[in-house]
């Protein structure tokens, strides 16, 4: 018996090549207004600094948060580490949640924000970005969160700590879709 109505189910697209397109599940959240990124960059990290985004799907948001990537990128060796239940003594800056479907009017549920005072939960992760050193000194990116699913009343924080005896420049990226639940 064929699907029909709502439960149909999609047909690939293919070129005259035969060729099929398929879209990842990202690209489709995206599509629907669903898909969201935020991200900061900081300067001017002094040597043995640390940079903090914090990241949480409140309480009675009504949705899911997946988590697609979580990129830091920086100019000197630092050390990377994520926590999650963690508190907020007191708030920093906010940042907007872009959202990716810049023809969606559908706006993010998560509170993000950099600069605040927070009580660290527990260490879920803990990894290096290498640096470089005089005229090789390039830096470098590591993607250091797994897709993940932040269910509502839950929060990570990634901390950036300038391990480098120089200053150097720092950002964090977030990627993330959203499921009403």
């Amino acid at each position: 018996m064929p699907i029909t109505g709502s439960d149909k189910v999609p047909e690939l697209l293919q070129f005259i090549d035969k060729t099929t397109l398929i879209n990842p599940r990202f690209q489709y959240k995206i599509k629907q207004g669903y898909g969201f990124a935020v991200g900061h960059r900081f300067t001017n990290v002094a040597s043995g600094a640390s940079v903090d985004v914090y990241f949480e799907n409140p309480s009675g948001s009504g949705r899911e948060v997946v988590i697609i990537k979580v990129t830091v990128t920086v100019l000197a060796q630092c050390d990377i580490d994520i926590y999650e239940n963690n508190t907020v003594s007191s708030s920093g800056t906010t940042l907007t949640p872009r959202n990716l479907n810049r023809g969606s009017s559908i706006t993010s549920v998560v509170n993000a924000e950099y600069g605040g005072t927070y009580g660290l939960g527990d260490l879920i992760l803990d990894d290096i970005c290498p640096g470089g050193s005089k005229k090789e000194a390039i830096g470098g990116a590591a993607e250091v969160g797994e897709t993940a699913i932040i269910p509502p009343g839950s929060n990570f924080l990634v901390r950036v700590t300038n391990q480098s005896a120089d200053t150097t420049r720092i950002a964090i990226r977030i990627l993330w879709w959203e499921e009403p639940i």
